[in-house]
């Protein structure tokens, strides 16, 4: 398990979840959401996110045996749930906030 810190090397994550660094370079370039920072020398620094995004490429290739479209797809549907998520607490905030202002009215 990583020790939580802010940056990762490309060897940290190499080594975490057993793929080689030419295979997360190669997810650089075919996920747009996997945007590790570089140094000066062009070094990646692997943020977080980047390592959660890191670990479901690598639960859903290698336990769900999906190929990276699928995983694409899959992370679609995430993003696509999350906001859904984020809109119904919105919605549920604005309702409990009328109940409570219609209460005071009356």
């Amino acid at each position: 398990m990583l020790e939580e810190k802010v940056y990762y090397s490309i060897s940290e994550i190499s080594k975490e979840f057993d793929v080689t660094p030419s295979a997360l370079r190669f997810w650089e370039k075919q996920f747009s959401f996997i945007k590790p920072d570089k140094n000066k020398r062009g070094v990646r620094l692997y943020r977080k996110q980047d390592v959660e995004n890191i670990r479901k490429i690598v639960y859903l290739t290698r336990e769900k045996k999906l190929t990276l479209d699928g995983v694409r797809k899959e992370f679609k549907n995430m993003r696509i749930q999350g906001d859904n998520d984020e809109i119904l607490q919105t919605l549920m905030e604005t309702k409990q906030f009328l109940l409570q202002l219609k209460e005071n009215l009356n």
